[in-house]
Order: structure tokens, then sequence, then C-alpha cells
């Protein structure tokens, strides 16, 4: 870790939460809390009623429903990074090597193995 890093972490990670919290709104909860309703009530209703007769149309729906609130999931959680990557990226001039510590900590939170 980069004495960079450990001077500009907590802001980053204040920025990250706030970002988050601002994108996570309302409607977007309903979205997803339907999406994986959706899921569901397709799983209560095939076993109720066994209503797929053909297994390959039962995964090929299954597999739409999972794919579905997980994508809206994941193309959410990159708007994010990209709000906080700009933001970073327009906090350079005041808090030189913000930038470089975002990059960091990106690649931090991408492996955390590491």
């Amino acid at each position: 870790m980069s004495d960079n890093f450990e001077k500009h972490k907590g802001t980053i990670n204040e920025i990250y939460r706030q970002t988050k919290e601002e994108l996570w709104t309302t409607e977007f909860a309903t979205l997803v809390l339907l999406l994986f309703a959706v899921l569901f009530l397709t799983i209560v209703l095939n076993l109720v009623f066994f209503s797929f007769g053909n297994l390959l149309i039962t995964f090929l729906i299954y597999l739409a429903e999972i794919v579905a609130p997980l994508g809206v999931l994941y193309h959410h959680q990159r708007k994010i990074y990209e709000i906080v990557r700009e933001k970073t990226s327009a906090m350079n001039a005041a808090q030189p090597g913000i930038s470089e510590a975002y990059d960091e900590w990106r690649s931090k939170v991408d492996s955390p193995s590491s």
C-alpha cells in the first residue's frame, strides 16, 4: 500500500458510500425486488403446476430470470464506480494523487485476496 492510498482511502470510501446511497433510489430498489419476485413466482408456479413440459424451456426461463436482476445489479455497480472515478478525477487538482489512490482502491476491491 502506498502512502498516497492511505492518505486518501477514507475520502474515497466516503465518496463511494455517498454515491451508492444516491443511486439506490426507491424506483431502483423496486425494480430489483420485482425482478427477484418474478423469479420466485415462476419457481412456485412451476412446482405447483409443473407448467413447463420441456426441460430446455424451463432451463432457459430460469436462466433469463436469474440473469435479469444480476445484470441490473452489475450495471448499477459499474455506474457507481464510474461516478466515483469522475468525482475523484475532479478532486485531483485540490488533492493531488487521489486518482492514483482510487485506482489502487479499485484494484483492492476487485481482488480482495491481495
